[in-house]
């Protein structure tokens, strides 16, 4: 029996170089547990074929580029790798993702340095050295039709090539480590795809899709439904707008759809200019389902006379009847949508750009279908689900897709269970489980997903939808503007409407702020940190932890003790024919193959595996800790230890080493570590925002788009924020006696680290005070109450108290010991205005 083999620490490693979300990290490891499986557990000669089914806009180029860069970094290696498109835009979209310097390349931080071979360059001398060299990772990025098809795009792959002595896609077919990425996997399904994969005879075939067709299902391994997705903020929150009456012309419609568009433009534009970001322009995209209606609708906004010929010359039609010239320079406007000086703001989809095309910067989805179902799939939905500034904004109208509907906002409450029903709602991945002898194998897991993609809103005091708690969508509808539809996902224009004027606010000039004269300074700790892999030590591993080792030999003994009975051919005559059969020998194995490996050249094998362990050291203390790890075991294995080892050490060297490795990573708290440097900087940066000024912060006064003033102790005289809780926070804070002066903290003020990949974070508040003469500063989080278990909060808190640690050691800084809180809204509220209650109650 088989056994797992995955290396943690390289998965690990890989992970946190390329910043993988978390969804992408469970994604790379399901396909190599279930890759193992296959091979390592099951024996399998045969390829391995799966599919990834993970919704639109959490990055499956990344799931692609993590699998690339294990595989190629692993023990043995695979080298070559075959990235198959559906089309030229999905191929240009992947080659863009492997050249070295293109702004959408994720080669930055791979190790194993991939070499982009495509239809252009496969051809040239230096491309075939770099072919031919077994050390050098290889990215092949090819249509499924140049290479299933020995016709039009495909023939030069099937053309005698002098330099490999046979053509192209022979030569891919001779490589015995080919590992196979089917990118948008459902968009191939047919004989010359499936004659393709068993001609080339890959290691692995991995699909990518977040839409797997039907007859593929038994094919997915990991699963990460839009559901998921949405709810944990990797992608924008569609809200689905119907209008209340019955206008259902062309020109209200666009007007609709363009008024939403405004909105989004000017708090993108002040959003940006707040944070020094440079703009995004929000776009809108129709999906029409004829080019006649589209060219009509595009007519419209052409024209003076709707809206003021506020559109006029920028909208932009791609369509397949599109040719030479006119066709290119289409394509051209298209990829460039989300550079700041396109003048594109509508985009009309007829059937196309359903996969491929993954600007970020699509706010407003209109559909001209008879029905909302038609846009609500996720291909369609996924063109503007993706979000233009890495994450959440906070700022409601920033972090949603609006979808303008055919139907009545009261029929689109009614549909709306339907329509969520229409989407996946379960995890699948897999995880690894511990046999009774020890060793390990793969489960398949299947999670609900709590959420929905058009979720029902909650009403906070009684747990159900406005109105009451009819699940089907037939409760009362709420009024227009009153309130209890903001944030839903299903509602209509007015209600809209009204939440884009309460985000605007009034209008308001950008105002730079400056430090008061008259307060005092402010001086925080910089801290730069460098991160770099953990000096591992077998010295970490509690030697009440050595049971492990322990059941690692006995299992081995006993498991093993059945490989090494001898079996014999058994020959029967009957009759004039003869049966041939096995049977086990009753004589010992030693009569059919040598055992003469002594038992300490079997120990001194074993000490080679456990100190060949990624990051042990090759010294004395080190050396001493492995030797009583392995005669930990070997005295585990009893009087069958010199056998067993000598049949099979290298099995036996396999599992030990497995063993070793988990221990090191349970015994570390971390396996990256930081070389720092802190150096004291003053907080003096000026900071701008176009919001309008308050006299004053009264308790129930809070408004995002509103600067305040009237603070005691704030460094600047207005202040603005993001949450109720930021703003109570901030009030308890300005309040107390004890504090000298404090400020709300913007993008760089206090940036920690809190990722091998050097991804920073900055606290809400620096507040310095003095208690019984000792100066103390704080920096100081608000969460929701929802996020604060949340792996990212997590991650940044440990982060932060690490800062603490690392500044209150270091000699630069002096008088002041600082410390770190983290408050979630319910803290807040508990506090009722009291700094010191929110002090003792924090985490």
């Amino acid at each position: 029996m088989g056994d797992v083999r995955l290396d943690e620490d390289l998965l690990e490693d890989v992970s946190e170089r390329l910043d993988l979300r978390e969804p992408n990290r469970k994604a790379v490891r399901t396909v190599l547990l279930r890759t193992s499986l296959h091979f390592d557990v099951d024996g399998e000669d045969g390829p391995f074929e799966c599919v990834v089914d993970s919704a639109t806009g959490v990055g499956k180029t990344y799931v692609l580029a993590g699998l690339i860069e294990y595989l190629a970094l692993a023990d043995p290696p695979a080298k070559n790798f075959l990235v198959l498109a559906p089309g030229r835009t999905i191929r240009d979209k992947t080659v863009r993702n492997f050249t070295p310097g293109d702004k959408k390349a994720l080669t930055t931080t791979m190790r194993s340095q991939p070499h982009l071979i495509t239809a252009d360059n496969f051809n040239s001398p230096a491309t075939r050295a770099v072919m031919s060299d077994p050390t050098k990772t290889k990215v092949y990025v090819f249509t499924v039709q140049a290479l299933t098809s020995r016709t039009g795009e495909g023939r030069q792959t099937h053309e005698f090539v002098e330099g490999l002595g046979t053509d192209f896609y022979s030569w891919l077919s001779q490589l015995d480590d080919l590992v196979i990425f089917a990118d948008e996997h459902h968009c191939y399904r047919g004989p010359a795809f499936s004659r393709t994969i068993r001609e080339m005879n890959p290691e692995v075939v991995v699909g990518l899709t977040a839409t797997p067709a039907s007859q593929d299902e038994d094919l997915v391994v990991y699963r990460y439904p839009l559901a998921a997705a949405i709810a944990d903020q990797f992608v924008k929150t569609p809200v689905v707008v119907g209008r209340r009456d019955d206008r259902n012309d062309d020109e209200t419609k666009l007007l609709d759809g363009v008024n939403l568009l405004r909105a989004k433009e000017r708090l993108a534009q002040r959003y940006c200019k707040e944070n020094g970001l440079a703009p995004v322009n929000p776009v809108m995209m129709i999906v029409a389902g004829s080019i006649e209606k589209a060219e009509s609708l595009r007519d419209i906004l052409d024209s003076t006379a709707f809206d003021g010929g506020a559109w006029a010359g920028k909208t932009l039609l791609v369509h397949s009847r599109l040719t030479g010239e006119e066709k290119e320079k289409a394509l051209a406007d298209l990829e460039a949508v989300d550079d700041p000086n396109s003048q594109v703001r509508i985009i009309f989809s007829v059937g196309m750009l359903k996969e491929g095309w993954d600007v970020k910067n699509v706010y407003v989805l209109a559909s001209w279908r008879p029905s909302v179902s038609d846009v609500l799939t996720e291909q369609t939905l996924g063109r503007g689900l993706r979000l233009p500034f890495g994450g959440y904004t906070e700022i409601e109208f920033l972090d949603t897709l609006e979808v303008i509907a055919h139907e009545r906002y009261e029929e689109l409450l009614k549909k709306r269970k339907a329509l969520n029903e229409q989407f996946i709602d379960y995890f699948t991945y897999a995880e690894t489980r511990t046999r009774p002898d020890g060793s390990k194998t793969v489960e398949t897991k299947h999670d609900q997903v709590e959420s929905d993609v058009l979720p029902y809103p909650q009403d906070p005091a009684q747990g159900t939808t406005p109105g009451g708690s009819d699940t089907d969508g037939d409760a009362p509808a709420p009024a227009p503007g009153d309130g209890t539809a903001r944030g839903d996902s299903v509602t209509d224009l007015e209600t809209r409407r009204k939440d884009a004027e309460t985000e605007l606010g009034e209008e308001a000039p950008l105002v730079t702020y400056t430090p008061l004269p008259d307060r005092p300074s402010v001086e925080i700790p910089r801290v730069t940190s460098v991160a770099k892999k953990v000096e591992v030590s077998l010295n970490d591993i509690d030697p009440d932890d050595y049971g492990r080792f322990d059941r690692i030999g006995q299992a081995l003994s006993s498991e093993l003790s059945n490989d090494l009975k001898r079996t014999k051919i058994v020959a029967t005559r009957k009759g004039r024919s003869v049966e041939v059969g096995v049977a086990e020998a009753e004589d010992e194995i030693a009569a059919t193959i040598a055992l003469d490996i002594p038992l300490s050249a079997s120990r001194q094998m074993l000490l080679k595996r456990v100190m060949d362990v990624p990051g042990v050291k090759p010294r004395p203390t080190e050396h001493g800790a492995a030797e009583r790890i392995v005669d930990r075991l070997i005295a585990a294995m009893g009087d069958d230890a010199a056998t067993t080892l000598s049949a099979f050490g290298e099995r036996c060297g396999q599992r030990l080493a497995d063993g070793v490795r988990e221990a090191i990573r349970e015994a570390s708290n971390s396996q990256v570590s930081y070389e720092d440097q802190v150096d004291m900087v003053r907080l003096d940066s000026a900071r701008s925002a176009a919001k309008r000024q308050h006299d004053g912060h009264p308790d129930t006064g809070f408004d995002r788009a509103t600067a305040f003033d009237g603070w005691a102790r704030n460094l600047y005289s207005h202040a603005w924020f993001d949450s109720q809780p930021e703003y109570k926070a901030a009030a308890a804070i300005d309040a107390a006696e004890a504090v000298e002066v404090w400020a709300r903290l913007h993008r760089n003020d206090v940036p920690i680290t809190w990722n091998a990949d050097g991804r920073r974070y900055n606290p809400d508040f620096v507040v310095v005070e003095t208690v019984d003469g000792k100066r103390h500063g704080w920096l100081v989080e608000t969460k929701a109450d929802r996020d604060m278990n949340a792996a990212e909060v997590v991650s940044k808190r440990k982060a932060a108290r690490r800062w603490v640690n690392v500044v209150n050691s270091s000699p630069a800084v002096e008088g002041v010991e600082w410390h770190y809180l983290l408050l979630s809204e319910r803290d807040v509220n508990d506090a009722q205005g009291s700094w010191q209650f929110l002090k003792r109650i924090g985490k």
